[in-house]
């Protein structure tokens, strides 16, 4: 008697333990895979060979601006249905594209972390080519936006759980904001109103300078006035390594300019290419200014990327994403004692 009770006890713990297990378990995804601006194209090949295709890669295979060297807004890869294995499931983008006259409505749906964690997954589905290409060309911002933020987002989030602590704490001391930097990056020069973060390497260099100045009128915005303002910081603060030589603004190189949102902030972003008066360097860099109304100035943060011969588009989305770690540090107010 007292064996079958004793086997009976150890029977309501083995279960017990099994669906104690089932639950902590329950809801856990893996994590993506797959190379950071890479997206599987899931299609039939006829579709992705095809003017649908073709309309897919003219979204995605657009020539990133600001880059010295043709380099694609983000990278294909596609996949039909039969080789979609447990193996791709996990990839951090995949855009399902389905023709099929069994397909009773035209529509375009995303679904976040469909089989992996932080994973973009967008299907598009119609009951003719004609309907697809439609709904892509309508959504074309739309469909590169999504997992363009998505990769974003993705390194925000990576970036922001063990950010260098040194820069990070400097930035909140003096400068009333925060940054996260990977691992890897370090001071290389701080003034008054300019600091320098760098990350160099036997073959490539990476950086972001974060300056400051006091907001007078709308015109700091300008164009003109953002490029006046960033090579004379570069001329001062930035010397080459040849004597008398200095970074600056290639302005023989198409130079865009957006106005855009910024966490609720009025910002500008300009891309192109910086060189180096008096000698043979050069590389793309992208230029966030904001206002921070709060305390009445213009931030700037200004990142570059070194990497002769290679492709630079995801060394400098790196830094694209450090800044989008920015967050104001919030003054703590003392109540006075009554």
């Amino acid at each position: 008697m007292r064996s079958i009770i004793k086997l009976s006890v150890i029977i309501l713990i083995l279960i017990t333990s099994i669906s104690s297990c089932k639950k902590t378990t329950k809801g856990l995804m893996p994590t993506v895979t797959g190379e950071s601006g890479e997206v599987i194209v899931l299609s039939s090949k006829s579709l992705f060979d095809g003017v649908v295709g073709d309309s897919i890669k003219a979204i995605f295979n657009d020539i990133q601006v600001g880059m010295p060297q043709d380099e694609a807004v983000m990278d294909l890869f596609h996949l039909n249905h039969e080789g979609f294995t447990s193996m791709f499931k996990t990839h951090r983008s995949i855009l399902e594209i389905k023709v099929s006259s069994s397909v009773k409505k035209t529509r375009l749906v995303v679904k976040n972390n469909m089989y992996a964690r932080t994973q973009a997954f967008m299907r598009i589905e119609a009951a003719s080519n004609k309907e697809i290409l439609e709904v892509i060309e309508e959504n074309r911002t739309k469909i590169l936006g999504y997992f363009l933020k998505s990769e974003r987002t993705r390194k925000v989030g990576v970036i922001s759980k063990a950010p260098v602590q040194e820069i990070f704490d400097y930035l909140r001391k003096n400068k009333k904001f925060t940054l996260a930097f990977p691992s890897g990056y370090e001071i290389g020069k701080i003034e008054p109103d300019f600091f320098w973060v760098k990350k160099e390497s036997p073959r490539s260099s990476q950086g972001m300078f974060v300056y400051t100045y006091d907001y007078l009128a709308e015109e700091a915005f300008d164009k003109n006035s953002i490029l006046m303002m960033r090579n004379a910081m570069l001329k001062d603060l930035v010397p080459g390594q040849n004597k008398g030589s200095y970074m600056t603004t290639e302005m023989n190189f198409p130079i865009s300019f957006n106005h855009f949102d910024f966490q609720g902030n009025y910002a500008v972003e300009m891309r192109g290419l910086w060189k180096v008066n008096g000698d043979f360097m050069g590389g793309p860099f992208v230029n966030m200014s904001f206002l921070d109304s709060v305390n009445n100035r213009v931030i700037c943060m200004d990142a570059y990327v070194y990497f002769p011969n290679n492709d630079k588009r995801e060394l400098l989305r790196e830094l694209e994403a450090v800044m989008h770690t920015y967050t104001p540090v919030k003054e703590v107010v003392k109540k006075k004692k009554k």
